[in-house]
């Protein structure tokens, strides 16, 4: 799949008429009304006290090693935030070996090759959400023709009267600072509404220095603060450029024993795990 776009990728700076051809062969669109998929059942009602959470783009489960890592590392888990999650016989099989969780997907576009499959970001929680919300990018990437999709839920907590706000990043990737402004102002959108904590995270594609700045400009507007990760040099990187491209950041949140597994091989990005509890107000 990766090779498509990088095929589409190559034929649209040099023959935009054949590009048009080759993007409505390969992708599908998927309107916003039918962007959002469920999968499980949430076994708890509320979600415990301190939170663990895993943060990965998962590469669409190309490695071979996927499978047996994310089961490694799912263990003992209450929210997980994937990007490039991708349903497959392989994806689905796994996610069936967590029975107490369910699944919202925010789907950015099909394979139309590969039986229709969705790719996008999505959330696992032991809690059903209270509000779920899919946004799609205002603005498309070139290869494709496609947006990115984030995902937001609302989530009740063991012993606050406030909801977490969990936001799933896929930022928007090959295409101008522009696009990526107003992709990260719909993350903007929900943050500025809400009351309680918030926990954003994911790819964010941030590579160059400009997408940096205003990504960490944006969270510090609205007092949320980056997540320190242990081995954080060990995070995704642009190509040419070295920016880091996977971020955590949260409000009104303590965060614990937050790590990148660097020596994870089932993706091009590393997991990121780490613990989360609500702080107590002063």
């Amino acid at each position: 799949m990766d090779r498509i776009v990088f095929a589409l990728s190559l034929v649209l700076f040099t023959n935009l008429d054949a590009s048009a051809g080759l993007v409505s062969r390969y992708f599908k669109k998927v309107p916003l009304s039918e962007a959002h998929t469920t999968s499980g059942i949430s076994s708890e009602r509320e979600l415990p006290e301190r939170v663990k959470v895993l943060v990965w783009n998962i590469k669409k489960t190309q490695e071979a090693a996927w499978e047996k890592e994310f089961k490694t590392f799912s263990q003992g888990r209450e929210l997980f935030l994937l990007q490039e999650a991708y349903p497959n016989e392989l994806f689905n099989r796994t996610l069936a070996s967590f029975p107490d969780f369910r699944w919202d997907m925010g789907i950015s576009f099909r394979y139309k090759l590969y039986n229709n499959l969705p790719t996008g970001t999505m959330i696992g929680s032991r809690v059903e959400p209270t509000e779920l919300l899919i946004k799609h990018t205002p603005d498309r990437e070139p290869a494709t023709d496609t947006p990115k999709a984030m995902t937001l839920g609302k989530y009740p907590l063991k012993n606050s009267n406030k909801e977490l706000l969990v936001i799933n990043v896929h930022g928007i990737n090959f295409t101008t600072f522009g696009s990526f402004k107003r992709n990260m102002i719909q993350a903007e959108e929900e943050i500025s509404k809400h009351e309680g904590p918030i926990f954003i995270a994911g790819d964010f594609n941030t590579r160059t220095k400009a997408r940096m700045r205003y990504l960490f400009n944006l969270m510090q507007k609205h007092k949320l603060t980056e997540v320190k990760f242990k081995n954080a040099h060990q995070r995704m990187v642009a190509k040419f450029t070295n920016n880091v491209l996977d971020h955590g950041f949260v409000r009104g949140l303590d965060v614990k024993n937050a790590e990148v597994l660097g020596l994870a091989r089932g993706s091009d990005h590393k997991p990121m795990v780490l613990e989360i509890s609500v702080q107590e107000e002063n």
